[in-house]
C-alpha cells in the first residue's frame, strides 16, 4: 500500500478551514491538527491555519501534556505575523497548560506559575488588541477567577525542595 501524503488543491483551502473548525467543535482536535499540516504543507504562513492549527495542539493538551507538542505550539506562534496574536496565543497555551495541571494530583502550584504566564501574555495583548476586541480581557478575567476558585498560590521553596527530592 502506497502509504504516501497527498496535496490539497490550493482552491480548497477555505473549505478545509471550515473543516478544521468543525472537528475542533466536534472535540476531533488530531483530524483538525491534520488538516492544518495539510493546508501548510501548501501554503505555509496562511495565518488562519496557523491559529487552528495552534489551537488543535493545545487542545490536546488535556489528553496528555506532551513536550513535542508544546515545543511544535510554542515554534508556530513565533510564525503568527500580529503581535497580538502571537501575546493571546502565547497566554492561551499557558493557560491551557495550567488547566491541564489542576486536573492532576499535586500540580496546583504548577499550575498557579502557568496562569501567571498567562495573565502576562494576555495583559500584553491587551494592550495592543484591535478595537472592540476584548478577548484577552475575557480570558484574563477567565484565569484570575480559576486562580480565586481553585485558591492557588505561588509554589514556596519548600514546594521545590519536595521536587528536588524526589528527581
Amino acid at each position: 500500500m502506497d502509504l504516501k501524503l497527498h496535496d490539497i488543491h490550493a482552491g480548497a483551502i477555505e473549505s478545509a478551514l471550515v473543516k478544521a473548525r468543525q472537528y475542533r467543535s466536534l472535540l476531533e482536535p488530531e483530524i483538525a491538527e491534520s488538516i492544518c499540516l495539510d493546508i501548510l504543507h501548501i501554503d505555509n504562513d496562511n495565518q488562519q491555519a496557523l491559529v487552528i492549527y495552534i489551537l488543535a495542539l493545545t487542545d490536546q493538551i488535556h489528553h496528555t501534556e506532551k513536550q513535542s507538542q508544546i515545543k511544535v505550539a510554542k515554534k508556530t506562534i513565533e510564525r503568527l505575523t500580529d503581535e497580538y496574536q502571537r501575546h493571546y496565543y502565547n497566554g492561551i497555551l499557558n493557560e491551557r497548560r495550567a488547566r491541564f495541571l489542576i486536573s492532576q494530583p499535586m500540580s496546583h502550584s504548577f499550575a498557579y506559575d502557568y496562569f501567571a504566564e498567562a495573565l502576562h501574555f494576555y495583559k500584553q495583548a491587551e494592550k495592543i488588541s484591535p478595537e472592540d476586541n476584548d478577548d484577552a480581557i475575557l480570558r484574563w478575567n477567565s484565569c484570575v477567577r480559576t486562580i480565586q476558585k481553585e485558591k492557588l498560590k505561588p509554589r514556596t521553596e519548600n514546594d521545590d525542595s519536595l521536587i528536588d527530592m524526589e528527581s
